[in-house]
């Protein structure tokens, strides 16, 4: 099975891995669409059937009360339950994400840190924002991470997401000071446009500089 996302959607189609079985509860999300409502004090993913998916215009926005089950139309219901991706892979499944547009204000997931806002921004070595795998799906994206002071690294999409102003965020152990400051700055930057958040990805701007004075100072050599 193949999970294909594209922008707010997500569909499970079938891809070549005859020789893998999938199991009964995985095979209930095939020929059906996940749509993530589009407020962003939501942003939860809702499963439809196949004949409510085929009435659905993708070139347009769609929200929770647009479902059709009474059960999962209001922003405050929580997400259906789904499976973790290492199951889907047991299964035969691959997810498959979207990708975010250069300049987007994310969150992304990181192992003993709570998740930490940031902005896709390119690499100054490498000149671009997002690398693909060899099939042509999204695999990492470049981060330049807020707070006092910024860092950037590859992130595997997976762990990155939509940064939304109302979401939960996790407490943080340590660097306390850090992380308020990444939100506090993430705040002041959730209504401006993609070319204004550029505008502040101070790292990639002072390494870029390094990069072309050093190529200047190995040209002359």
């Amino acid at each position: 099975m193949h999970l294909w996302k594209k922008k707010n959607w997500m569909v499970i189609v079938e891809y070549c891995n005859a020789a893998m079985d999938s199991s009964a509860e995985n095979s209930m999300y095939v020929n059906k669409l996940w749509v993530q409502c589009e407020y962003e004090s939501c942003l939860k993913w809702r499963l439809l059937s196949s004949e409510d998916a085929a009435r659905v215009d993708h070139n347009k926005p769609w929200y929770c009360f647009m479902n059709t089950d009474s059960r999962y139309n209001k922003c405050s219901v929580a997400e259906e339950d789904f499976p973790e991706e290492s199951q889907l892979h047991q299964s035969g499944f691959k997810i498959v994400y979207s990708q975010l547009p250069l300049g987007s204000l994310v969150l992304v997931k990181l192992q003993s840190w709570p998740s930490w806002p940031g902005i896709l921004c390119p690499d100054p070595f490498k000149g671009k924002y997002v690398t693909y795998d060899l099939d042509g799906n999204v695999e990492q994206y470049h981060i330049e991470f807020l707070g006092d002071p910024h860092s950037r690294s590859w992130i595997n999409a997976t762990f990155v997401g939509h940064y939304s102003i109302t979401l939960k965020l996790g407490t943080c152990t340590k660097k306390k000071k850090w992380y308020k400051s990444a939100l506090q700055e993430a705040y002041l930057l959730y209504g401006h446009s993609h070319e204004r958040r550029l505008e502040v990805c101070r790292l990639s701007k002072q390494d870029a500089s390094f990069q072309k004075h050093y190529w200047q100072k190995e040209t002359k050599i």
